[in-house]
């Protein structure tokens, strides 16, 4: 097995599989063992960090009517600042909502601009939205990557987004064992793929062990390649 080496204390050094790290890419609860990922944060919610643990912090579409003012926004712009902190999110569009989309739109951007400006990635929710971040995208010209969490669109939807660049988190609805998710999997480049469990008690690996079966590869191997393209974002 190849050996991955950095100075970089976020990243983990690989020589046996004992070792290897499993990827939970979003979560709600510290993970713990040989997982690692990012712990959802809420912005309006008091900063609390757990030694080892990695977070994004982003304002969900969710909470937008929770954000009054702008203090918000100061205090995410402090927090990206914090070495635990390595991506912002989860934010974006649920067309599910009766907040506009216009507001969200509007909220999403300002959570995209610091993101910008502080180099770090993005951690999507998209409900019903997928037409609306492709086009948010492409006029923004954004480098960062764009990892949609929980996702669940068509193998068509995923072709394209695939092509802009967006990476894709796949979480417990793949252990339904639905067609279309399955259909979406198989479209997926393998360096544009994580996992996780989000506010689901399941155990990770047994994401990775169904998903290895639909692919056709050992979990061992997938392991593999998310962890590297966890260490090669964050």
């Amino acid at each position: 097995m190849q050996k991955l080496e950095t100075q970089n204390p976020k990243l983990v050094t690989l020589n046996t599989t004992r070792n290897l790290k499993l990827v939970n890419l979003h979560t709600h609860f510290p993970l713990t063992g040989q997982q690692i990922g990012l712990v959802n944060h809420n912005v309006l919610l008091p900063f609390q960090p757990q030694a080892e643990q990695f977070y994004s912090v982003g304002l969900h579409p969710w909470d937008l009517d929770q954000a009054t003012d702008d203090k918000w926004l100061d205090t995410l712009e402090s927090l990206l600042a914090h070495p635990q902190v390595l991506a912002v999110g989860e934010c974006g569009i649920d067309r599910t909502l009766e907040t506009p989309v216009e507001k969200q739109i509007h909220f999403f951007r300002r959570q995209l601009e610091l993101a910008e400006k502080h180099a770090r990635p993005l951690i999507l929710h998209a409900v019903r939205s997928y037409s609306d971040l492709l086009q948010l995208k492409k006029q923004s010209a954004s480098k960062l990557p764009w990892i949609l969490h929980g996702y669940q669109a068509n193998a068509e939807t995923t072709k394209q987004l695939a092509q802009m660049g967006f990476y894709f988190s796949l979480g417990t609805a793949l252990l339904n064992d639905r067609q279309k998710l399955n259909q979406s999997l198989a479209e997926i480049p393998p360096s544009q793929l994580f996992f996780e469990t989000d506010e689901s008690t399941e155990n990770i690996e047994s994401i990775y062990i169904f998903a290895a079966g639909q692919l056709k590869t050992t979990a061992e191997k997938l392991r593999y390649q998310v962890l590297e393209n966890y260490q090669r974002i964050f």
